[in-house]
């Protein structure tokens, strides 16, 4: 603690004596004067003035812990200009036009995802990918997830149903549920192919287990049945529509498999910047997918403000489990060959692999195109009328796989 510097004493000042009493004696010691002079009296002899010296105001000593103050603000104010340098807004592209870095002032560059063009930071750009196999049945409604996934491909399974797989990238978000998880058909694993990826399902067809148990596969087999503590039973749904897992147990599994230290090497598909408010359309056309009955038809309704299309299912909002509406950036519609087997549960034989017509909706706008897929592990193209890749917003991709007899209005 700094020491306080004494006051400085106050000096001192003579007293003061009566200016009469000191002429009065020295008078007794003189002769008597004579009648005839003058003596000047006392009180025309003007007093001494006394001059009064006020004591010093001792100097105060600025506190040490100020300048500590002051030199702390200094130094971070320093530091602050240097980080906004070093790491302040600038504005850079990637060699690969599929991870474009995003302008992000102050903070960690972000890039493109490979899954879906969303930018987020690099370490979780191009993570491995989670496939997860979910129904649509009736009865199953609503479903759980979907709304958070990055990728959704919908197609039939069989008796005019449809079933979902949905695509998560590895250890990006908290998602508490997901499903009601169900079984495989071979064409989904061909789709889950092109990524590599943990593909998850309870079950599945005798052609996609016999598939998923052969070399000739690249995805992770991710089976309820082997895997069962990474999947829930919720005992207030009726099974088999109970059947869920979450972002978390999916990756304690993914860490248990060979994806563990995986990079995927899937090519990203095409993203662009998406049009501001006054470049958009200033209405578009509903689009309207009929895969069978009404139960099972889809419609997306364009919303121009946010620049995203509102999914319905059977004339009404498509609602996850936890209230969330379902909404899609772009819908790829893929137009493919579908033939039901001769068997007792008509399943499908759904062509994958090749090539066929497609439209692409994004923007509120619709572009023809077609989509090309080279083998089981290659991945989908979509191109347009030149052979160039079609470009995507950033955000929830649908891809629709149709009959190539199905009607699709828009």
């Amino acid at each position: 603690m700094p020491k306080k510097r004494a006051p400085k004493p106050t000096p001192e000042v003579e007293p003061v004596v009566d200016s009469e009493q000191k002429l009065e004696k020295e008078q007794e010691q003189l002769p008597k004067p004579e009648p005839v002079t003058k003596v000047t009296v006392a009180s025309e002899i003007p007093k001494p003035m006394v001059v009064k010296t006020p004591a010093k105001t001792p100097t105060k000593r600025f506190p040490m812990w100020a300048w500590y103050s002051i030199a702390g603000v200094v130094v971070l104010g320093a530091a602050g200009f240097l980080g906004w340098k070093l790491f302040g807004s600038t504005t850079t592209t990637n060699a690969n036009s599929n991870t474009t870095v995003v302008v992000n002032t102050n903070t960690v560059p972000l890039v493109a995802r490979a899954l879906d063009g969303v930018p987020v930071p690099e370490a979780q750009a191009n993570t491995p990918v989670e496939a997860v196999m979910i129904e649509n049945m009736v009865d199953s409604r609503p479903p759980s997830g979907l709304d958070k996934a990055s990728v959704v491909y919908e197609t039939l399974a069989e008796g005019g149903i449809t079933r979902f797989m949905a695509l998560f990238p590895s250890g990006s978000s908290s998602i508490k549920e997901i499903g009601p998880v169900r079984s495989s058909r071979i064409y989904y694993v061909q789709y889950a192919e092109e990524y590599h990826a943990l593909y998850a399902h309870a079950g599945g067809s005798p052609e996609a287990l016999t598939y998923l148990q052969s070399s000739k596969t690249n995805v992770v087999d991710f089976n309820q049945f082997s895997h069962g503590g990474n999947f829930i039973r919720d005992d207030n749904r009726a099974a088999p529509h109970n059947l869920y897992t979450n972002s978390d147990l999916l990756y304690i599994g993914l860490r248990r498999t060979t994806l563990r230290d995986y990079v995927p090497t899937y090519t990203p598909w095409t993203f662009k910047a998406e049009p501001a408010l006054d470049a958009r359309v200033q209405s578009a056309n509903d689009i309207v997918i009929n895969f069978s009955s009404n139960t099972y038809k889809v419609t997306y309704k364009y919303d121009r403000v946010q620049n995203q299309y509102m999914r319905y299912v059977a004339d009404q909002p498509h609602i996850t489990r936890d209230g969330s509406q379902i909404y899609a950036k772009d819908i790829a519609v893929l137009y493919t060959t579908m033939v039901t087997t001769q068997n007792n549960h008509g399943r499908m034989d759904i062509t994958t692999i090749g090539t066929g017509k497609m439209q692409l909706f994004r923007d509120g706008t619709a572009t023809d195109g077609t989509w090309k897929k080279e083998s089981a592990s290659g991945r989908t193209q979509f191109l347009d009328a030149s052979g160039n890749a079609l470009a995507l917003d950033p955000g929830q991709i649908w891809i629709e796989v149709v009959p190539t007899t199905a009607k699709v209005t828009y």
